[in-house]
């Protein structure tokens, strides 16, 4: 009852009596840490609803993010997306904080998110919510370019049982059992998963803009890339009173990677095993009708390693673990009767762990190479967010966060937002912030392996002394409205986000360091559109540039997609059946941290899903439902170029009682 309160602004519940103002605009939570309606956020956001992650047909977590104006997203393989947003195509995109239930899942060792290792399913998310734009005010260190919040499903929503299976090309192949239950002051639900799919083909590709070299084509080779994924995770709410809440998390994820080239001298196929593990435990109380406090702790495990000989009788092992843990206390209060206040603070501790040899397997060469290391850091931080509605029509919402890092740098990140409302479905936006990202342990300080063959060779660490955290400076107007009588809301988006201080590889001395200054400049629009009671159509469309003082190994300015887009049709059909279509588009890209072989031509891929729900009887209903991605076969290559993505199929069929 708080949150709902809080949610709706004082002047349009005085005013809801003749028109729900805010019917399209869907409350959000993580732009500010206050519950707003969409056109009252500091940020730009997009919101991806349970309707839309089944309307996509999407089986991985990652390809969600298609449906976000201006995000990047591809395959370095067929098991390690990349989804980066605003932001030079890099492997590892380091410049995005993700976060799943509000504890961050952004690994520190090489700040990078392991998609296919979380240990949650497509079909355990409830929503998403996507800040468009820097929100390190809110969320801290490397939210420097965006954020992006998975919301699961409540242990409350769950009240049955649940079973769903997924067959196709390419080995898909997936099952997954949910199962819940309801009570009056005790609530859970639980998921056992098990995916797995063989990569893309290993098939041979001619890179796409090689010229023959004396009269032959180059031709590349893919590496293998399947996964296997086995997965649990449980969630439940207690709440003993009218004032306490009690939510308790825990998950693990047991994932098989296969990795390498056939036939390959230095990297043999092999399997990478990782696994991650998490707790997490939140405490949520109502205080007064105007007041409530929320404890979170949790805890995060991960770990990653790999052994495999190679072709010369070498032995390579190696592993790294990252464990982390954070608490963090927040307080939310009304202060007046046009004001609202949250506020609190937060303590983070990383510690991470790496080891491995290449030990000869001949007498010839019988001493191993080995390596070993280990880190942990403790990072703090304060913060503080105020929602001020100056008068009906203006909403000024200010907020800022005060950190010191893992390196003691001591930083506070601002931001300031504007909202006007012309009329109750008109929003005008203006905002700007600055973020800052602290450089990830592996640009400080990474140890070098030793290669195969020179094992009397030891390792060595390469240290960057004196790098200091990335800064952006962002600046923003949008434009949010409702039209009641085209059933339409649009969402427009104009950004200027001015990097200074970013750290890039020097090849002289294979050293990181702060010299790069880049901008970033465009515009964003989603479009939402009602064609009836039985259609519906969302429409997202980018175009963006950057510029920098520095060219690494390719041009900046062709690192990201200049024009993207992406199309989402949902129909409703009769007898229970339901199409949904989806088009997506990309210009040409040129990775800047790869060679010119891996140049990326524009992308157009079209994928459908038609499905059918029926009932069994006895309480038991279903859906069966055949998805088609890239139906017209048009072969383009992700970030690799040997990862051409061909037409493959699934079917799905799911039984709920």
């Amino acid at each position: 009852m708080f949150a709902a309160l809080l949610a709706q602004p004082t002047w349009a519940r005085e005013e809801s009596s003749e028109q729900n103002y805010f019917q399209e605009f869907p409350v959000v939570l993580s732009a500010s840490r206050l519950s707003q309606p969409q056109s009252e956020a500091p940020n730009a956001m997009t919101v991806i609803d349970r309707k839309m992650i089944e309307a996509s047909g999407f089986r991985n977590i990652a390809d969600l993010f298609k449906l976000v104006p201006g995000m990047y997203v591809s395959y370095y393989k067929g098991n390690q997306p990349v989804v980066s947003y605003h932001g030079a195509t890099d492997q590892y995109a380091r410049r995005m904080q993700v976060m799943i239930d509000g504890r961050s899942v952004y690994l520190p060792p090489v700040s990078m998110v392991d998609w296919t290792n979380l240990p949650i399913t497509i079909d355990d998310i409830e929503r998403i919510e996507v800040i468009r734009g820097p929100a390190a005010a809110s969320h801290g260190a490397n939210s420097l370019q965006g954020v992006i919040s998975i919301i699961t499903k409540d242990a409350s929503q769950m009240n049955g049982k649940s079973v769903s299976m997924r067959r196709g090309t390419h080995g898909i192949n997936d099952v997954s059992a949910h199962f819940g239950e309801q009570g009056e002051t005790f609530d859970y639900r639980m998921t056992v998963a098990y995916n797995a799919d063989n990569g893309y083909n290993n098939l041979t590709t001619m890179p796409n803009n090689i010229p023959p070299v004396g009269g032959a084509q180059l031709m590349l080779n893919n590496s293998y890339d399947s996964n296997q994924a086995r997965m649990v995770n449980f969630r439940t709410n207690y709440r003993p009173n009218g004032v306490d809440s009690f939510d308790v998390q825990m998950g693990f994820n047991h994932d098989t990677q296969v990795a390498g080239w056939k036939d390959s001298f230095g990297n043999p196929v092999h399997d990478v095993i990782a696994n991650a593990g998490f707790m997490q435990l939140d405490w949520n109380r109502v205080l007064n009708a105007s007041s409530e406090l929320r404890l979170r702790y949790y805890h995060v495990k991960q770990s990653q390693g790999e052994d495999f000989v190679l072709a010369t009788g070498h032995r390579v092992v190696q592993s790294n673990n990252t464990d982390r843990d954070e608490i963090e206390v927040q307080h939310t209060l009304q202060t007046g009767e046009g004001n609202r206040l949250v506020y609190g603070a937060g303590w983070r501790r990383d510690a991470i762990s790496a080891d491995g040899y290449s030990l000869a397997m001949t007498a010839l060469f019988a001493l191993p190479a080995s390596y070993a290391s280990s880190f942990a850091s403790d990072e703090y931080r304060i913060f503080a967010h105020d929602e001020w509605r100056i008068s009906p029509q203006l909403l000024l919402n200010t907020g800022a966060m005060f950190e010191i890092d893992r390196m003691g740098h001591q930083r506070l990140s601002p931001r300031v937002a504007m909202n006007y409302h012309l009329a109750p479905t008109q929003t005008i936006r203006m905002g700007a912030s600055v973020a800052y990202r602290t450089p990830a342990v592996i640009e400080e300080n990474y140890q070098t392996i030793p290669q195969p063959g020179l094992l009397f060779v030891p390792s060595q660490t390469v240290t960057s002394p004196g790098l200091i955290p990335e800064k952006v400076l962002s600046r923003e107007i949008g434009y949010l409205g409702e039209f009641h009588d085209l059933e339409a809301t649009l969402d427009v988006r104009l950004f200027v986000d001015e990097i200074t201080k970013g750290i890039l590889i020097s090849p002289a001395t294979g050293m990181f360091t702060n010299s790069v200054s880049s901008l970033y400049r465009g515009v964003e629009t989603t479009l939402k559109y009602s064609l009836d009671e039985r259609k519906d159509l969302i429409f997202n469309f980018s175009h963006q540039s950057a510029s920098s003082d520095v060219t690494p190994i390719g041009t900046l300015s062709r690192s990201i997609p200049k024009n993207s887009a992406s199309l989402l049709y949902s129909q409703r059909l009769s007898h229970n059946w339901s199409f949904n279509a989806s088009y997506y588009y990309q210009d040409m890209v040129q990775p800047y941290d790869r060679g010119p072989i891996d140049f990326q031509p524009s992308q157009r891929r079209a994928d459908i899903r038609l499905g059918r729900k029926f009932a069994l009887g006895k309480g038991t209903e279903g859906e069966a439902a055949l998805i088609v991605q890239n139906l017209f076969d048009e072969q383009y290559t992700e970030y690799v170029a040997n990862n051409a993505f061909n037409r493959r199929s699934y079917l799905t069929l799911t039984l709920d009682w």
